[in-house]
């Protein structure tokens, strides 16, 4: 056990037997919630509100908190204080320095060891286009997930699930078909291609339909920036109507989904190359999936008429308006609560199979939640999903419960984030209209060679390299830092910012403490007798564990970033104040040296469990 751990666990206890000696049933997790620091380091380190237990004994606050202050003892701790109704200890940082230190330095340090085993679904871009900022908060959440679960004991396994039945494939595949040509031209990034063709295609189909006059606009554009294409596609269109298209849609959706042949080739050869882009672009950011999964495997497999058979037999399906439906009108408010579905929500019916004959993506995504949860025999199924997609993940879970798969429905976790906002921009695949990933890297990466040349001694290809580093840092961070449940407004001032709250900021840091580590020559026995000069970026260093903790079990890495800005600033505050290379007496050196790398270790800990590297020297 960590020391933070220990000291608030030792505490907690002697609260709670303070409590207990005074006639009192007390609940140790309930006190060890209540732990906070206080508003002012001069009332002390951690605090415990005291109110409820001076009640039950009909006393005020202050006075039960004066009485255990002056009968309570903690080897660890300078004092008790009674503030108000609290009752707060503070730290003898001369004593656990040299135990919090020597912790912070270890290579696994905030390293827990807990049970688990949890499927991260993350990223699963309809194969029709480039990935695009919206999948890129959802891809490093996920990966962040993962990263801060296995660093929690737990064992991970990460998927992609390919959703190459929809009807944006239908219509790219569509398109391509009319084009004549299935393969991009050579030199051009497959995935960037086809979402050309998605694009134009989608546009050229819409302007026959109802909504026309808000395509008008989109299509003159998309002719503009792809003429060929868009010359190609139209002619092939012009004497077809709106509601023929969509016929020969859906037949072209219904031979895949039969696995005719020919029209399986083809949809595969086009969705693979479609995920060599993707592929591509995931590596130049450092992130990797275990498991690709095709929605169309489910269905041949026989693994989604299963799931259609096992409904009509119990009795769960009714035949509606041709359509075969699952209805949740019984669904009671203890089942709501065990679902995490809010109570009055109305749910609509879930349409497992439609008119002509065809599934639709829930339907599928039943059969593939089984999948994942048995395959690997995860105790939870965690989905990183746009919030917008709420309402199916609601019914997803209510027909696994139907079906009789409680323990899945109750343990696949709709990990729902906002989207990305770019000022000035508004984003719609369908309309070609996005910041791709592998755009908003290269901007990056444009962005910062003048600032890092403005920082750095470095030359050539050394220089180039911290720039990607920093560049895919900052991007990270930007969608990691912030809660999923508030939107992001992208904005580079922000994200490039080597001052203050971003990436380039923390790894300065980093870079700037193993920079002071690389002039100290030698580092002799530490003088923990000086540590409570430094007792705020001491017990900073020693929160690391607690906060790697925090992140997994409530799924926050922000948790970890706000952590890891606090420190960078305790420690930049401590670098200012307190020279550390020039420091004459060598027992205050070294202490300060230990600092310096106990600070480098948790700042490169930490952004590793964001996917973010730390560049040793900028």
């Amino acid at each position: 056990m960590y020391w933070i751990s220990r000291a608030k666990s030792e505490f907690v206890k002697k609260v709670a037997e303070e409590l207990s000696e005074r006639g009192l049933k007390v609940d140790l997790n309930e006190i060890e919630r209540s732990i906070a620091p206080p508003p002012s380091p001069d009332l002390g380190d951690w605090g415990i509100p005291l109110f409820k237990y001076s009640k039950a004994l009909k006393v005020k606050p202050h006075d039960l908190a004066k009485e255990l202050a002056e009968s309570a003892r903690l080897e660890w701790a300078k004092r008790l204080l009674p503030v108000g109704g609290y009752l707060n200890v503070e730290v003898d940082v001369n004593k656990v320095a040299k135990e919090i230190l020597d912790e912070a330095v270890k290579g696994d340090y905030g390293k827990w060891n807990f049970q688990g085993r949890k499927v991260v679904e993350h990223t699963s871009a309809n194969p029709v286009h480039p990935l695009h900022i919206g999948h890129v908060r959802n891809m490093f959440l996920g990966d962040s997930l993962q990263r801060i679960l296995r660093n929690y004991g737990n064992a991970v396994q990460t998927r992609f699930y390919v959703n190459d039945v929809g009807r944006q494939v239908v219509i790219l595949i569509y398109g391509l078909l009319k084009l004549g040509r299935l393969l991009p031209p050579e030199g051009e990034k497959a995935d960037h291609w086809y979402g050309k063709v998605y694009s134009v295609t989608n546009a050229v189909i819409e302007l026959k339909g109802p909504d026309r006059d808000e395509w008008i606009e989109v299509a003159r554009e998309l002719r503009e920036r792809y003429p060929e294409i868009y010359t190609k596609i139209e002619e092939e269109l012009k004497d077809k109507r709106y509601e023929e298209i969509n016929e020969e849609l859906s037949t072209l959706m219904k031979k895949y989904e039969e696995g005719e042949r020919e029209t399986k080739e083809i949809f595969r050869t086009v969705v693979n190359e479609v995920l060599k882009g993707f592929m591509e672009s995931m590596k130049l950011v450092g992130v990797s999936v275990e498991k690709w999964d095709w929605e169309s495997d489910l269905i041949w497999s026989g693994e989604v008429k299963r799931i259609i058979e096992m409904a009509i037999e119990k009795g769960i399906a009714k035949e509606k308006d041709g359509a075969l439906v699952i209805e949740f009108t019984d669904v009671d408010d203890e089942i709501r609560k065990k679902l995490r579905i809010p109570k009055g929500l109305e749910i609509p019916p879930l349409v497992l199979v439609r008119r002509d004959g065809t599934t639709l993506y829930t339907t599928r995504d039943i059969a593939y939640t089984i999948k994942k949860f048995e395959e690997f025999n995860a105790d939870e199924v965690i989905n990183v999903i746009a919030t917008e997609q709420r309402l199916p993940q609601i019914q997803l879970r209510l027909a696994l419960w139907k079906l009789g798969f409680e323990k899945y429905a109750e343990n696949l976790i709709h990990y729902a984030y906002e989207m990305v906002n770019v000022p000035g921009m508004k984003m719609s695949g369908r309309r070609g209209r996005m910041i791709t990933l592998d755009w908003l890297v290269e901007e990056a990466i444009k962005r910062v060679r003048p600032l890092v040349e403005e920082r750095s001694v470095l030359q050539g290809k050394e220089k180039e390299e911290i720039a990607k580093k920093v560049a895919i840092g900052a991007i990270k961070f930007a969608m990691v830092s912030v809660s999923k449940d508030k939107p992001i407004t992208f904005k580079w001032e922000d994200v490039l910012n080597f001052e203050r709250n971003s990436a380039p900021y923390l790894q300065y840091t980093y870079a700037r403490a193993k920079g002071i580590l690389r002039k100290i020559e030698a580092i002799s026995i530490p003088d923990y007798s000086k540590a409570e000069a430094h007792k705020e970026v001491i017990l900073k260093i020693a929160e690391f564990p607690e906060v790697t903790r925090k992140a997994a079990e409530d799924l926050a890495p922000e948790k970890i970033a706000v952590y890891l800005l606090d420190l960078a600033d305790s420690f930049n505050k401590f670098y200012h104040e307190h020279p550390v290379a020039t420091e004459p007496d060598e027992g205050y050196r070294s202490l300060k040296a230990l600092i310096v790398e106990a600070t480098a270790n948790v700042i490169k800990r930490g952004l590793n469990l964001l996917g973010i590297e730390a560049p040793g020297r900028m």
